[in-house]
C-alpha cells in the first residue's frame, strides 16, 4: 500500500476467493476481507474495493500479486474446476 492510499472500511468476504495463475494452472486463495481504499493520484481522489488475503501473519492486497487473475465466488470457482476435471476424464 503506497503512502497515498488509505483504507476507509473493511467488509467480510465470506465465500469469495482470489484466483492466481501458477505454472499455467489457476489456483484460489480465500479472501479474508474486502477493503474500501481511497487513493489520491495527481490531486484526484479515487475509491476502489480491493480484495485482501492472509499471507502468514499479514493481510495483504491480493491484487498486488503479479499472478493475480480475478476475484470470484468460491462456488463458481469450484464448479469450473469440476467441469475441467470431467473434460480431462472424457479425453
Amino acid at each position: 500500500m503506497s503512502s497515498e492510499e488509505t483504507i476507509i472500511q473493511i467488509m467480510p468476504a465470506t465465500g469469495w476467493v482470489a484466483v492466481y495463475e501458477i505454472e499455467g494452472e489457476e489456483s484460489a486463495e480465500t479472501i479474508v476481507c474486502f477493503a474500501l481504499v481511497e487513493s489520491v493520484e495527481d490531486g484526484v481522489k479515487r475509491r476502489d474495493v480491493r480484495p485482501m488475503c492472509a499471507e502468514g501473519k499479514l493481510i495483504e492486497f491480493a491484487d498486488d500479486a503479479e499472478n493475480f487473475v480475478r476475484v470470484e465466488e468460491l462456488a463458481e470457482f469450484e464448479e469450473e474446476e469440476d467441469e475441467d476435471e470431467e473434460e480431462e476424464v472424457e479425453e
